[in-house]
């Protein structure tokens, strides 16, 4: 610590001797100005390079990131700091002390005085050239001493990354980087590329701004402009020149990587994290190694913070000389406070200095408050960029078949008008030409057009609305409504496919009073009527551009004659997800219902997104799990929701038919967030009701809970006020699922899938479905006490149970146990009526964690219930356990037998189990005994 501090004084004292002198030369230069002499300028520009040098040390010495071996050869007195010392305190001597006291604020005199003192100066140029040596000299030795520590540093992360790369396979480290990535920036990237015009963007190529941050010399480039600007259009395109970049500077000993991120509005999130954690991806799979951060975030699980996301860029950044990160659209982040922090971050820590960063955004106050500090600003509104849009603007009506009839002269004059009214919006320029090759080429007609063009691009858009003939008003706004809904269920890459919106459109408007069927709609027609408004590519339709999306969500439509044309969240729901239940209702209980059990559509993606049908049956459930809120508070869309999940309807069935798939399945991911058991969440699309025993309502609960991220989630508690509690815990469940056991016999253990009936009250069928650390599982038990029978709810629980003696689980929050819950609240662990008892249960399946609770609450070590009895039907999970039946649970321990409904156990873990288990029964008075047939009858 004292070495540190002794570097740290050394650098200070030398700091404060470079800015006397660099005032000096200021000085002198100043007055001279043309007649000073090139060596003052020299000595000007070595000593300012020394002071940034030794700022930099005094900052890494304070952030205490030095190593004693460092501290030691910087603080030695014959060191490269004392040495600096020394040169720097002769080299301030060399200059007369009244130029120094002198100040900026010199008069002409003084001046004067000063230029005169400068006729010593060439007697004093042999010394100045000598210390500088010095100075140099001591310099290098500093930054190689720094760059000593750093290279150290590097080969001990890659050697870690090797060892790492070393014990993980492929397979492995692809899984963690799957895990890391949240959001794929990349199909926005392709969707902004296939819109890209030859010649545009350009301008920014020829920039000195450019060719600085390729270099290095600038740290962080901010290009921002008014919507429809073609920002994204231009990130896009800078992206590929990067890369190339990269392509051809890189080399094995210097690699450079590039990487981009597109924030987007409809990812509604804060982008702050998803965007770390993409980069890291990316140059985790560049580089083929994964940190050890990386890996250790992963194994632990649950989501990173910030800090610990930028410790992990920062450790695989080292393995790169260079890295250019280019992120877009900045203001479309939700709650960007958080994103602008991480921008700022990345600019100004040292530890992420050889990181390019390139932002691009709307000329918002916030985002410029951080990004002027911190980059160099490129507004897209340039001449440069005017330039770009007048070579768009050629290409286009040179190469349009609908301008080619048009006079020469017309042309110059429709480029010059365009061109110079677009006013850097490129959006703005592409619209009005879409709406000039409409007109026949008389240059009446066309003049006067030019000269009554609109001023930016809500005028543009009210336009082309306006002039949509009436009677197609309801088609087209049909049509933009789905495309926001669609929009918001994630389509594929081009957009949505136009025979699915066709179909939507006509589902959607036959159900309206204004019957337009007569009418032929295609996608040439709505092309036509749409205009620049909409982007077809491959089929697929979607907004043209984000600005069209926002004008039809926004306020300002609404106060207007196209209030009709209005795509708010309201009614944007009202209309489709309407629709699209009543759809997936009509496919599900008449199309897909009487298939044979086990028979799965073999769809794709695509295939999903052309058939409004199965469309609807797949994604009703990912939109009940976003317009949850949306839809309990719509009579009809709760209406409609409660229908397509009555057991009738079989709709848990369907959506597994319908080829749902659980590694992408938004619904399946939500099941392990709220902790639905690994046998449920693998075999939930495959719930069978039996629809003639099953009641109605408590059926329905069953189904709104594992669509509800919490007990208090709006769908769940509109059902609870509207339903009776009592008669709801009190009705049957009767339904068939798939489930998977673990069987031990012969010494080895065998997995098993069957069907299994489950039939009783709410909570007996409920508590199988969640693991034991699921907070629902906790909060119905806790809530619903007195409103189910704890005895038969253990007994349909126990062999589900797995213990939550982990650490992670027990020290991170507080620990909640179901079993003694049960036991705690009047669960009889010696229950009368049954042919098998939780304790033989327990055992059979080797669950030492609740053989030990049992007992602890007084269960009979040789009590084995009433074995004749048949309480289960025959395909029932219980009935499993029938070869137990009649054994004490120290002879089901002996037994060489085990059956678990849980985790598979291990070998080594069933052999300690089980000798535990055995020496537990013992202590607490076990015997080893099995009741015979006859036994079993006198008894």
């Amino acid at each position: 610590m004292a070495e540190a501090l002794g570097v740290v004084a050394s650098a200070i004292a030398v700091i404060q001797l470079s800015k006397e002198v660099i005032s000096a030369c200021q000085f002198y230069i100043e007055a001279l100005r043309s007649d000073a002499p090139t060596s003052l300028r020299t000595l000007l520009i070595e000593v300012s390079t020394l002071k940034s040098v030794l700022e930099n040390l005094e900052f890494i010495a304070k952030c205490e990131t030095f190593t004693p071996a460092l501290q030691n050869r910087l603080a030695a007195s014959d060191g490269p700091i004392e040495g600096c010392k020394a040169a720097m305190t002769a080299l301030e001597k060399l200059f007369p002390k009244q130029s120094l006291q002198s100040g900026q604020n010199a008069s002409k005199r003084q001046k004067v005085q000063a230029t005169f003192a400068t006729l010593a100066w060439p007697l004093k140029q042999g010394q100045v050239q000598d210390l500088l040596q010095q100075i140099s000299r001591h310099r290098d030795g500093i930054q190689l001493a720094l760059t000593t520590e750093v290279t150290k540093d590097i080969k001990d992360i890659k050697a870690a990354s090797e060892e790492i790369r070393s014990i993980l396979t492929e397979e492995q480290r692809h899984r963690v980087c799957s895990w890391l990535a949240t959001t794929d920036p990349s199909p926005i990237h392709n969707r902004s590329r296939q819109l890209y015009e030859d010649g545009t963007g350009s301008w920014m190529l020829r920039s000195q701004h450019w060719a600085d941050w390729l270099a290095s010399n600038t740290r962080c480039l901010w290009i921002h402009g008014i919507p429809g600007s073609g920002k994204t259009i231009l990130a896009s395109w800078l992206i590929e020149n990067v890369l190339s970049h990269c392509e051809r500077v890189s080399t094995k000993n210097a690699p450079r990587m590039s990487v981009y991120y597109y924030c987007y509005f409809g990812h509604h999130q804060d982008e702050a994290a998803p965007f770390l954690r993409w980069v890291i991806t990316q140059l985790s799979r560049h580089a083929d190694v994964v940190s050890t951060l990386v890996h250790n975030l992963f194994r632990r699980g649950g989501e990173p913070s910030i800090p610990e996301l930028l410790d992990a860029l920062e450790q695989i950044l080292q393995v790169f000389s260079c890295a250019y990160i280019v992120i877009d659209a900045v203001d479309e982040s939700d709650h960007r406070d958080q994103s602008l922090e991480v921008f700022h971050t990345l600019v100004t820590d040292l530890r992420f200095s050889n990181l390019q960063l390139l932002v691009t955004s709307r000329e918002y106050i916030d985002i410029e408050r951080v990004m002027e500090k911190v980059s160099v600003s490129v507004p897209m509104a340039n001449e440069l960029v005017e330039q770009d849009i007048r070579l768009h603007v050629q290409s286009v009506l040179r190469s349009n078949p609908k301008f080619r009839r048009w006079p020469d002269d017309l042309l110059i004059e429709v480029e010059d008008a365009v061109s110079t009214k677009a006013k850097g919006m490129f959006r703005w320029a592409v619209c009005q030409l879409h709406e000039l090759q409409r007109l026949r080429g008389d240059r009446g007609v066309v003049s006067k057009a030019l000269q009554r063009l609109p001023k930016d691009l809500d005028e543009t858009y009210d336009r082309i609305f306006l002039r949509i003939p009436q009677e197609d008003w309801e088609f087209v706004s049909h049509a933009f409504q789905w495309l926001w809904f669609y929009g918001e269920l994630g389509p594929p890459d081009n957009g949505t496919p136009s025979v699915l919106l066709l179909h939507a459109i006509k589902s959607s408007t036959l159900r309206t009073e204004n019957d337009n069927s007569n009418v032929l709609y295609d996608s040439e027609r709505l092309q036509e009527l749409c205009g620049c408004l909409i982007s077809c590519l491959e089929d697929s339709i979607s907004f043209a551009h984000y600005t069209v999306k926002e004008y039809l969500t926004s306020a300002r439509i609404c106060q207007g004659p196209l209030l009709a044309f209005s795509t708010g969240k309201t009614k944007g729901l009202t209309t489709c997800l309407d629709t699209l239940l009543l759809q997936a209702q009509i496919c599900a209980s008449q199309d897909l219902k009487q298939l044979e059990v086990g028979d799965i559509l073999q769809l794709d993606n695509l295939d999903l997104w052309r058939n409004l049908s199965r469309h609807s049956v797949y994604y009703a459930i990912d939109s009940l799990l976003i317009w949850g809120k949306e839809i309990s508070e719509t009579d009809d869309l709760y209406g409609r929701a409660t229908r397509l999940l009555h057991p009738s309807t079989q709709y848990f069935r369907c959506i597994d038919k319908s080829g749902y798939n659980k590694n992408e399945g938004r619904w399946f991911q939500f099941l392990l967030q709220i902790g639905v058991s690994e046998n449920t969440y693998a075999h939930a699309g495959r719930i069978d009701w039996k629809e003639h025993l099953t009641d109605s309502d408590a059926s329905l609960f069953l189904s709104l809970v594992l669509l509800s991220d919490n007990p208090e989630s709006p769908l769940l508690s509109r059902f609870m006020k509207e339903a009776d509690i009592k008669a709801l815990f009190s009705n049957r469940i009767s339904l068939r699922i798939q489930s998977g056991f673990n069987i031990y016999r012969n010494g080895h253990w065998s997995f098993i899938i069957e069907t299994f009936e489950f039939d009783g009250p709410i909570m007996d069928i409920l508590v199988p479905f969640f693991s034991s650390d699921s907070e629902h599982l906790q909060s119905f038990l806790v809530n619903y006490i007195g409103l189910y029978n704890p005895s038969t709810t253990l007994i349909c629980y126990i062999s589900y149970y797995t213990s939550q003696l982990r650490s992670d689980i027990i020290y991170n929050r507080p620990y909640f146990c179901p079993l003694r819950h049960l036991l705690e609240v009047g669960a009889q662990p010696n229950l009368s009526g049954y042919p098998i008892t939780p304790l033989q249960i327990a055992v059979a399946g080797r669950n030492l964690e609740a053989v030990r609770v049992l007992l602890h609450f007084r269960a009979d070590p040789n009590y084995v219930g009433e074995p004749l009895c048949s309480a289960w039907p025959a395909n029932s999970v219980m009935a499993s356990f029938e070869r137990f039946h009649g054994m004490s649970p120290l002879r089901i321990c002996r037994s060489g037998e085990a059956l678990s409904f849980t985790e598979y156990p291990y070998e080594d873990i069933i052999e300690s189990s089980t000798k535990t288990i055995r020496q537990l029964l013992l202590a607490y008075g076990g015997k080893d005994f099995q009741l015979e047939l006859g036994e079993l009858w006198t008894r």
